[in-house]
């Protein structure tokens, strides 16, 4: 099999590595939120109704 590269123009090429990098940027970025929890990034946790003891 030949290479693509070798087909490509050098704009063309670029375009490819920066789709490429994009591509890799989005599934680190969504990897990363599901390994953070979302109440870890906000802050001080607000109880929710559902939490709260009534007397």
């Amino acid at each position: 099999m030949k290479s693509l590269t070798k087909h490509l123009t050098p704009d063309e090429l670029r375009i490819v590595w920066i789709l490429t990098a994009v591509l890799l940027l989005g599934i680190g970025g969504r990897i990363w939120i599901v390994s953070h929890p979302v109440s870890a990034s906000r802050g001080p946790s607000t109880s929710s109704p559902a939490s709260v003891q009534t007397p």
